[in-house]
């Protein structure tokens, strides 16, 4: 008997240790984001023996964002270009006394910047097989037109049943605590949170001359000029074209703007998708919900798009019907339907 007593006792500590935690506080008036349009999400400051635990949680708050709307965003492949453009290298993230400065650069009034200092399968405390995916990370929304920080917030995530234990991938992880991380902020912003988002590119020509990051930017006392929503300023991202691929209509030399609408009744999908298509260099511009689902997944395609739509198609777990559309708002859109599971 006192032997089952012990293991539930185990299993009581290992229950309460695997709950997650979030701390979140604006140090400024939530009233501070009103002047916000432009939001870019930089390499968060990779502080764990995993090399990809810095992109996979920004890549996930990047999609996150621009699916609850509320600001514009900058895709997280243009904010790699646009520094790329300026030889600025990131390989383990951006420290957060630097983000105010890069925000500058890209011409941004905020960046979401922070740091993952856990992201690893701890050993389980029960007599089972299996670990614990737990994940910690802290954000925070910095002005970058005076350097300070209006919101921070912070969390240790980790699945709260037993039988997660071992089966619950690390991105799920990461998932639930950005949402919650975001859903502190969002609470704080009111009517903002209501309003539409859409996306935001570089623009060189609102960079002052010869400014850099140093540990501590001096920040100059302008707001830069935010370009309008439009076709990215000699966007570089990576073609999806397939090789060999003949068409009879002519090609597209501009990567697509690709939109995900997600009416598969699954929430997360289209996170998932848009994580892959960031990953293959491929901007996302619009991410948004259909509340009434659909069957079967479809991806809509103008002419010219052909190829790339072809090539986003076999990238999907679930392959998808093409259909080819005259005119659209978008170069190619994606429908994602209940077939996607």
């Amino acid at each position: 008997m006192r032997s089952a007593e012990k293991l539930i006792a185990i299993a009581l500590i290992v229950v309460s240790g695997c709950a997650s935690s979030v701390s979140s506080e604006f140090l400024l008036p939530s009233e501070s984001v009103n002047n916000v349009s432009c939001i870019a999400v930089l390499p968060l400051k990779n502080e764990t023996q995993d090399p990809q635990a810095g992109d996979v949680v920004s890549d996930i708050l990047s999609i996150e964002l621009m699916q609850r709307g509320g600001f514009n965003v900058m895709d997280r492949m243009e904010v790699e270009r646009a520094l790329g453009e300026r030889d600025i290298r990131v390989p383990h993230g951006i420290a957060p006394e630097d983000a105010a400065g890069v925000g500058i650069i890209l011409g941004v009034q905020a960046v979401l910047t922070g740091r993952v200092t856990r992201y690893v399968y701890r050993p389980s405390a029960l007599p089972t097989e299996g670990a614990v995916p737990a994940a910690d990370f802290s954000l925070s929304l910095i002005d970058t037109t005076t350097g300070q920080t209006i919101w921070k917030g912070s969390g240790k995530f980790a699945p709260s049943g037993l039988l997660a234990m071992g089966t619950t991938p690390l991105t799920d992880v990461v998932q639930d605590g950005v949402e919650r991380l975001l859903d502190s902020l969002y609470s704080g912003i009111g009517q903002r949170a209501e309003t539409s988002g859409g996306m935001c590119w570089y623009n060189p020509n609102t960079i002052l001359s010869g400014l850099v990051v140093a540990s501590r930017p001096v920040y100059p006392a302008f707001r830069p000029a935010v370009a309008p929503v439009q076709q990215p300023v000699r966007q570089q991202v990576a073609s999806v074209r397939p090789p060999e691929q003949k068409s009879q209509v002519v090609q597209a030399t501009a990567p697509a703007k690709v939109s995900i609408l997600n009416a598969s009744g699954n929430p997360r999908v289209s996170a998932l998708i848009g994580i892959t298509l960031i990953k293959n260099k491929i901007n996302v511009v619009n991410v948004s919900v259909e509340k009434v689902p659909v069957p079967s997944s479809v991806i809509y395609y103008t002419p010219a798009y052909h190829d790339q739509a072809l090539a986003i198609a076999g990238m999907l777990k679930k392959a998808p019907k093409l259909v080819q559309m005259g005119t659209a708002k978008w170069n190619i859109t994606i429908i994602v339907g209940k077939d996607y599971r």
